[in-house]
């Protein structure tokens, strides 16, 4: 869970809102990647929102699918120190490259 919240803050950050003050929009993608957020005023429709997750699986390296894989999964503890540092910079530039801080 704490990766999830680290994900979720740094995602947030990216998108230039305040994590405490923030209601964002979670995304469950069929692709296996952990729930995200999205902007405070974010409201995809279900195509827009499968398109991002789409984008962004395509998007993400082997190591960095596995270390996703692993979150979705709860199986943090699976996962090194230093994928876990190096994973939520990495999501965030995906989801930025996919178009997911416009919607």
């Amino acid at each position: 869970m704490r990766a999830y919240a680290l994900l979720t803050a740094a995602v947030l950050v990216l998108a230039g809102i305040a994590p405490l003050s923030a209601k964002p929009y979670e995304a469950r993608c069929k692709e296996p990647l952990p729930t995200f957020t999205l902007g405070e005023k974010s409201n995809p429709t279900n195509a827009q929102e499968a398109a991002l997750c789409a984008c962004i699986w395509q998007s993400l390296g082997g190591w960095e699918r596995e270390v996703s894989e692993k979150i979705a999964k709860g199986k943090e503890r699976e996962v090194s120190q230093m994928h876990m540092r190096a994973f939520p910079s990495r999501f965030g530039s995906a989801m930025e490259k996919c178009g997911g801080m416009k919607l």
